[in-house]
């Protein structure tokens, strides 16, 4: 049982800290070479899927458990180990963005492009494995520090001006990300934050329903102020002649943070790159552990529950997803896409307390999985579908709500009831 001891701004530092990473920080600087201040759409989403948590924080504090704990305490053991294995998919997508940056920083300090791959997958399986509690503020302060120089990157090249402005700079930039995949990025990273468990576990740990809310509220709002920043040093670091343009731009933000402390010293900039590295490794090293525990708990009891074989998965998963080439904030959102399209009917009738017997819910669920694969694999075949996330999201979404419309009909069916307690007491075991 967690400990529910933590008040409101415990929480939103919990929160913020869970969302503050190297996708936010060099997705959303590579998103702002290309589309501006509207780069910045990651973290407000962020910000604002906060937010949205808050409204039902408390009845989430209530409940009480992860997740798939709260399927399997609803709906059987067999919708736990499903809901589960489906949880490694998002997490998938963080791991290849962490391993993004260590990868971008590794070639900024001059490895090539399969070294810098080779090492960040063997440094981050290395890392997985020690005890990372005891080293975790180190990555927390890399990454605290990373803030700290982004502000005096931002004054270093003047442009305070512009983060002050930020605002309406990306409500004017918006339309540069065309209107759906502002919407997909909106709802995919929205969404997720509201159906995480590894921003659950902060919300659950609240002392009380008011102080969960309170951090959510706290936490949105601390995120959307910190959303801007990447962008506002991007766009004000490629305005100056000194400016070394970048071969990837995922290396924008780290090289905008190693010229802002190069001026300290030769030396300044190189240590800078690697509490980056340092932060993209140890954040990757702590989603692979989760993302081991995941694929545990998706394990039928019987099955020996050795880590090496679930990290060795997990990685392969993550390598073959930063493989693929595509922008950090794409690659969270397209496996984002896939989690949220397969939970999210069932995650909302359960917590409005409709869930079904386990056999519906494995179906809808499964409905919601196929339906968005299904358009990603069209996608990746040749096939022509304009915004492919977006598309998925919908039609996964809605091969679920069919799905359990079609069940709860199905309750009139003559003989229905005996099939439904069948496979009932099969979802138990």
């Amino acid at each position: 049982m967690t400990e529910r001891t933590l008040g409101a701004l415990q929480v939103a530092a919990l929160l913020v800290s869970a969302s503050y990473g190297i996708g936010f920080l060099f997705g959303s600087g590579e998103h702002a070479l290309r589309y501006g201040m509207a780069g910045a759409v990651y973290g407000v989403a962020t910000g604002l899927g906060m937010l949205g948590m808050a409204a039902f924080a408390g009845r989430l504090w209530q409940a009480g458990r992860a997740v798939w704990d709260l399927f399997g305490d609803r709906c059987g053991e067999r919708v736990r180990r499903l809901v589960a294995l489906l949880s490694v998919v998002w997490m998938a997508g963080v791991l290849a963005a962490q391993l993004h940056g260590a990868v971008a920083v590794a070639r900024l300090l001059g490895a090539g492009p399969w070294t810098a791959h080779a090492m960040a997958i063997a440094l981050v399986l290395v890392a997985s494995r020690f005890q990372l509690r005891a080293a975790s503020w180190i990555f927390a302060a890399c990454l605290a520090m990373s803030a700290a120089v982004l502000f005096l990157a931002l004054m270093r090249n003047g442009g305070l001006a512009l983060y002050a402005v930020a605002l309406p700079e990306f409500v004017d930039a918006l339309p540069s990300l065309g209107l759906a995949q502002m919407v997909t990025i909106g709802v995919g990273v929205g969404l997720l934050v509201c159906t995480g468990a590894d921003y659950h576990q902060f919300v659950l740990a609240a002392r009380g329903p008011g102080a969960a809310v309170r951090g959510c509220l706290l936490a949105g709002a601390v995120l959307l102020l910190l959303a801007f920043l990447p962008p506002a040093v991007v766009l004000s670091a490629i305005a100056q002649p000194s400016w070394p343009w970048v071969t990837e731009a995922k290396q924008a933000v780290p090289l905008a943070l190693a010229l802002a402390v190069g001026d300290l010293s030769s030396a300044a900039g190189p240590v800078m790159l690697t509490m980056l590295g340092m932060a993209a490794l140890g954040s990757g090293a702590a989603v692979l552990r989760a993302m081991v525990s995941a694929l545990q708990a998706a394990q039928v009891r019987h099955v020996p529950r050795s880590s090496w074989p679930m990290a060795t998965l997990a990685l392969t998963v993550a390598t073959a997803l930063t493989a693929a080439g595509w922008p950090i904030v794409d690659t969270m959102v397209s496996v984002n896409v896939v989690y949220i399209a397969s939970v999210g009917i069932s995650l909302v009738g359960l917590l409005r307390h409709e869930a079904g017997q386990p056999v519906d819910e494995i179906w809808v669920i499964a409905a919601g999985c196929v339906g968005s694969v299904t358009v990603f694999a069209a996608g990746a075949l040749g096939g022509a579908v304009p915004n492919v996330e977006g598309v998925a999201l919908l039609v996964g979404l809605a091969s679920a709500a069919a799905v359990r419309m079609a069940l709860q009909r199905a309750h009139w069916v003559p003989g229905y009831r005996t099939v439904r307690r069948h496979w009932g007491h099969r979802g138990r075991r």
